[in-house]
């Protein structure tokens, strides 16, 4: 019995396998042939193939992902199913709005197509059972956030950032109410709110170095409204908070999160990308934030080390 048992389970973990397998690769195909197809590098397919091009695998990764689920731990398989399902999501709504001719340019649908992918990936969270579905239905939820308001107010810069702050909150806050009750989904929403906090420390520079990016998309106006101390700071602080939670909570999401927000702090201030964008040539001093971060951090380092030795021995 212990045998047939064991033959049976290794059988299931081979299906599993191949699940997976198939359902990265069906996924990718489908992008691959999407971009194709959609203008850029050929002669175009009409809207509505590509609507098939990217709705069949988005619905079928998505439903295998969703259907026949137990109470209990989801599988490998299935949650990378409805990942793939969730990622191909913003493709399929937004080539749907194409094919039924509603404004491209107009802020409310893509907040429509973002928030049914926020839906999407919080049923799989919630219902199904796979946590790590919250972080991507909270990243979803930061792109609905943003394309409303914008709808709304077309705030600019410093409103986006106050935006994007004040969602990173709600986001912690939910990440408390989850925790209190034991759920595995709030250590997803601690991560997405080291991602806003990043994002909004961030922003200004992407304003004026990714503005193809990011001012096309949100109609962020030209121009910079600089970057400053006050934002290096925030960006500084989310990051390190994010590395230091994910350390004592040993978690990895928000040691990611942290890593990239430092990355992106070293690099910005390293090249002075603040005084570049607004004319100035960098001086390169040593005064200011690297000899701050050096006396600061080594004093940690000594007070941390002093502490260490006045700890009595064990015995």
């Amino acid at each position: 019995m212990l045998a047939v048992a064991m033959e049976r389970a290794s059988a299931a973990e081979g299906a599993g396998w191949l699940r997976i397998l198939g359902g990265v690769t069906f996924a990718l195909g489908a992008v691959v042939l999407f971009i194709r197809k959609s203008g850029a590098i050929s002669a175009d397919w009409a809207d509505l193939p590509l609507l098939l091009v990217a709705g069949v695998p988005c619905a079928l990764l998505y439903g295998l992902g969703v259907r026949d689920r137990r109470a209990g731990e989801v599988e490998r398989w299935r949650s990378t199913l409805l990942v793939l399902g969730v990622v191909l999501a913003p493709l399929f709504f937004e080539q749907l709005r194409e094919t039924l001719g509603l404004s491209e340019v107009s802020s409310f649908w893509h907040f429509v197509v973002f928030a049914a992918v926020a839906a999407m990936a919080a049923y799989a969270a919630f219902v199904v059972g796979a946590a790590y579905q919250a972080l991507l239905a909270a990243v979803a939820g930061i792109f609905a956030w943003l394309f409303l308001w914008d709808w709304i107010a077309s705030p600019g810069v410093s409103g986006f950032r106050w935006l994007v702050v004040l969602l990173g909150i709600g986001y912690l806050g939910a990440a408390l109410a989850l925790r209190a009750r034991g759920e595995p989904q709030a250590e997803e929403f601690v991560t997405a709110a080291g991602i806003a906090g990043v994002l909004a420390g961030f922003i200004g520079v992407a304003q004026t170095s990714f503005q193809a990016v990011i001012g096309t998309v949100f109609n962020l106006p030209g121009g910079t409204q600089g970057q400053g101390f006050f934002w290096d700071l925030v960006l500084l602080l989310v990051s390190l908070a994010s590395v230091g939670y994910a350390a004592m909570a040993r978690v990895r999401g928000p040691a990611y999160v942290g890593f990239a927000g430092l990355l992106a702090f070293a690099g910005l201030l390293g090249v002075e990308l603040s005084d570049l964008a607004v004319g100035k040539l960098p001086d390169g001093s040593l005064v200011g934030w690297p000899l701050a971060l050096l006396l600061i951090g080594g004093a940690a380092l000594a007070v941390g080390v002093a502490a260490e030795r006045r700890r009595p021995a064990r015995r």
